[in-house]
């Protein structure tokens, strides 16, 4: 018998949802942990949290997912060093994800069992979860670590069998799939030119996303990934290069220093690709169905 049916209640949707919300933000505060400390290989279980600048533990009073930052102005209560606004964003948007992804599958799909509900919110959450860090870790090492990546293939596609969603030939083609497409792409972009384009840490990346969600996830997400990745970071190259061309340095140059470097070709600057996969992952984790029959539609010209 399905023990949600309460939640027909809009006050008790509205509670259960906000519950995971506040779920989510606490695991977004491991999250922190865990893109701070696997690039440096440390354990994501010991020391306590601490401060890098003074070394005293973080209390439990001054480790309230979001709050804290706030009330502590982004500073160390004991030496008064300036925390990164990413703590509190990553913690926000564990929250934000936790509550749509429960509200989702679990709240908007009544017809559903309940075991089938708890399990892909559970899988989603989870899903979600390795995103988030791996995109910061991304954005910050242009690295995708290995530790987290190659585990995820299979755990995912074993919990594809949970959410009854996807036919597990589909997700193992998927899995295949997606590292071999960005493998072909990566090798033949460092043939053509000599300098590697994607890593292949990208290519695991997908491999999860097409070991969960199946083959046909593949072209959508690549495809809605290139078009925010150039929409967004074309513009924010060519920004930075003006201003580094427009620099001036603050002495002049001695007659014997070497002439400052030209700005970074656009062509030649490194923009990690992870976190576009990921945000057009979730995209597709919510719009899938959608998405799919919308590329079907302009493929085939009906």
């Amino acid at each position: 018998m399905d023990a949600l049916p309460t939640l027909s209640s809009p006050g008790l949707r509205l509670a259960a949802t906000l519950g995971a919300a506040g779920l989510g933000a606490l695991w977004g505060s491991f999250f922190n942990v865990c893109i701070v400390r696997i690039p440096r290989g440390m354990s994501v279980v010991t020391p306590r949290s601490h401060c890098f600048a003074c070394g005293e533990q973080v209390s439990a009073r001054d480790n309230i997912p979001i709050l804290s930052y706030f009330l502590l102005r982004g500073r160390c209560r004991h030496c008064g060093a300036k925390f990164s606004a990413r703590y509190a964003l990553v913690e926000a948007l564990a929250a934000a994800l936790s509550a749509l992804i429960f509200w989702t599958f679990v709240v908007d799909a009544p017809g559903d069992p309940l075991g089938i509900r708890t399990a892909r919110f559970a899988t989603y959450f989870a899903f979600a979860a390795v995103l988030i860090v791996l995109s910061f870790i991304d954005l910050d090492t242009k690295r995708l670590p290995d530790i987290i990546t190659l585990p995820a293939i299979g755990i995912f596609f074993l919990a594809g069998f949970a959410v009854h969603e996807v036919p597990w030939p589909e997700r193992a083609i998927g899995a295949a799939a997606g590292y071999l497409l960005v493998r072909i792409i990566a090798d033949g972009y460092y043939y053509a030119t000599g300098r590697e384009g994607l890593g292949l840490g990208d290519g695991k990346l997908l491999a999860i996303m097409g070991a969960l969600f199946g083959w046909k996830a593949i072209p959508t997400i690549v495809l809605l990934a290139s078009l925010v990745g150039i929409l967004i970071s074309v513009p924010v190259l060519v920004l930075h290069r003006r201003r580094t061309a427009g620099a001036r340095p603050a002495a002049p140059p001695s007659p014997a220093a070497e002439s400052p470097a030209p700005p970074t070709s656009i062509r030649r600057a490194e923009v990690p690709f992870g976190p576009f996969l990921a945000a057009s992952a979730l995209a597709y984790l919510f719009l899938g169905k959608l998405a799919w029959a919308a590329l079907m539609r302009m493929l085939t010209g009906e």
